[in-house]
């Protein structure tokens, strides 16, 4: 022993590489100009199925579905029809990653007909319309960092933020409020409306 400190775990960075790898993945391949009612719903749809268990990792172009399960949700790589009576629970959604790490939902047809479901995806929104309102601008409300969150849906959350930042910054909206966009009484159809 030379007397000298031997350095804290990792002194080379390597365990970095595959973080840095995975955020490259997730770099937004086509951030675009969009409206501020259209960052504001990919960014609450977005969210919904971030807030999902999985521990997979997503791709764009990949369809996934979305389930209700407990009092969570749970996103999959199975669909309703290829579980048949073992669903993990009531289907709510396909959900595709778009290239540009927002996630277009569509919701289930009859979703309508369960009332824990709205209600569930209403408190969803509840949430994601406070969230918007306490932050000075849209920018301050995005999932930059998401300590809380598993590691996948952290990394994606990061990646949903950048795209969300350079589409603000690319429609000439960066730094105002997301409740410019929210419009009065029609809060629940954000989350519910087709494009």
């Amino acid at each position: 022993m030379s007397g000298h400190p031997t350095p804290a775990g990792n002194p080379q960075g390597k365990g970095l590489v595959p973080v840095l790898d995975a955020l490259n993945a997730l770099r937004p391949w086509q951030a675009e100009r969009k409206t501020g009612e259209a960052i504001l719903r990919d960014f609450c749809l977005s969210t919904l199925v971030l807030s999902a268990h999985f521990d997979f990792r997503v791709v764009p172009g990949k369809t996934y579905y979305l389930y209700r399960r407990g009092s969570g949700w749970q996103l999959s790589l199975i669909s309703p029809e290829e579980w048949g009576d073992r669903s993990p629970g009531p289907w709510v959604a396909h959900c595709d990653l778009r290239t540009d790490m927002t996630w277009d939902v569509a919701l289930a047809p009859d979703i309508g007909d369960d009332g824990a479901l709205v209600s569930a995806l209403e408190s969803h929104l509840r949430g994601f319309v406070e969230r918007v309102s306490d932050a000075e601008s849209l920018e301050a409300a995005l999932p930059i960092y998401e300590q809380q969150l598993p590691y996948q849906q952290r990394m994606m959350a990061t990646a949903l933020s950048s795209s969300l930042q350079t589409s603000l910054l690319m429609s000439g909206l960066a730094g105002q409020s997301g409740q410019n966009w929210l419009g009065g009484g029609a809060l629940r159809s954000l989350l519910l409306q087709t494009d």
